[in-house]
């Protein structure tokens, strides 16, 4: 520990949230990304969800409206992504912002890819890789790595000296 840091602070717990944080954002930032491509491909903007969903309701889901089966998926890219985001955190809690650290995010984002496109949802709901364009997707994954990657940004950062600046208390002098 260094001089002036806080033995109170838990840089695990802190990481933990701020990964979490950093993982929700990517993942709104990735579904917007997945909308916008499904509307290049002239498919619904919830199209994304919507296979996601698929996962709970089957082929009913879908649909190219947004219906409550819509939320669910939404709500399951949250769920997962933020989840990585949380585990992306803790394991690199001690790391400052850096390029590096944006990199090693990117590699997750692909790696999270590669793991759940080839492996995962094969096993647990075929229909996401059979509806699913995987150039699109892919880039999502990298954007999302480069998103989780700046998660320090998100890191509780202790205000300076107390007393000093914005927390000081206001005077009793006044006019």
């Amino acid at each position: 520990m260094g001089d002036g840091e806080d033995p109170n602070i838990n840089r695990e717990a802190h990481g933990l949230l701020a990964g979490l944080q950093a993982g929700v954002m990517a993942a709104l930032i990735l579904l917007g990304w997945l909308a916008l491509a499904s509307a290049w491909y002239r498919r619904s903007i919830w199209t994304a969800a919507n296979i996601m969903a698929t996962t709970f309701y089957g082929e009913a889901a879908l649909g190219r409206q947004f219906s409550f089966r819509t939320v669910a998926g939404i709500a399951l890219y949250l769920v997962l992504y933020g989840t990585i985001g949380a585990l992306f955190g803790l394991t690199l809690a001690s790391r400052g912002a850096s390029l590096r650290t944006t990199l090693i995010g990117v590699l997750v984002g692909l790696g999270w890819y590669y793991l759940s496109f080839a492996i995962l949802w094969h096993n647990i709901n075929p229909l996401i890789p059979l509806y699913t364009h995987s150039g699109p997707m892919m880039a999502g994954h990298a954007l999302y790595g480069g998103l989780l990657g700046r998660f320090p940004r998100y890191l509780y950062r202790r205000p300076a000296a107390a007393g000093a600046g914005r927390d000081e208390a206001p005077s009793s002098d006044a006019g």
